[in-house]
């Protein structure tokens, strides 16, 4: 009987020990997932429908990156012509003129559901003064690439600054 004691007991504390070392192995692999997006220097952590930037202070000698999740559940498209449109904060917030394309505008860069889109904007490329800005991000859900694009949804991205 004692024997048999013996060996529940060291078969609790074999299952303690296996559980313990599974937790401790997720939680390592959590935070190495972690630093690796720290790393890219891209922020890992997506709203539905939003776009965030990597920083929220911004000089116009920087390059903006933005990265984008598709949580749709069709594929996510963007225009040739303007895939995306910045807007500054007054009392409200007001587009920057956009530029006249001289093209059809049809869905270009597409991204699957649950897949990622990063991209760059170079911005001493335009004309923004210094303020509080955002993203706007037309795009067209369950349509093919070169199909005519059409606004489905608009994606806002987070808030930020140029100075």
């Amino acid at each position: 009987m004692e024997k048999e004691t013996k060996l529940k007991r060291i078969k609790v504390l074999s299952y303690v020990f296996l559980a313990l070392v599974f937790g401790v192995g997720v939680f390592f692999y959590s935070n190495i997932e972690i630093k690796k997006n720290n790393n890219a220097e891209i922020v890992s952590v997506i709203e539905p429908s939003r776009a965030l930037t990597e920083k929220q202070d911004y000089s116009l000698e920087d390059e903006l990156k933005v990265k984008i999740e598709n949580r749709e559940n069709g594929t996510m498209c963007f225009s040739t012509c303007s895939p995306y449109m910045i807007q500054t904060k007054k009392d409200d917030w007001i587009d920057y003129s956009s530029f006249e394309c001289d093209k059809e505008s049809v869905a270009e860069k597409c991204i699957d559901p649950n897949q990622l889109k990063v991209f760059g904007i170079k911005l001493n490329e335009m004309s923004l003064e210094s303020a509080i800005h955002r993203l706007v991000i037309p795009v067209c859900i369950g349509c093919t690439i070169g199909e005519q694009f059409r606004v489905d949804k608009i994606i806002y991205s987070n808030e930020f600054k140029i100075k």
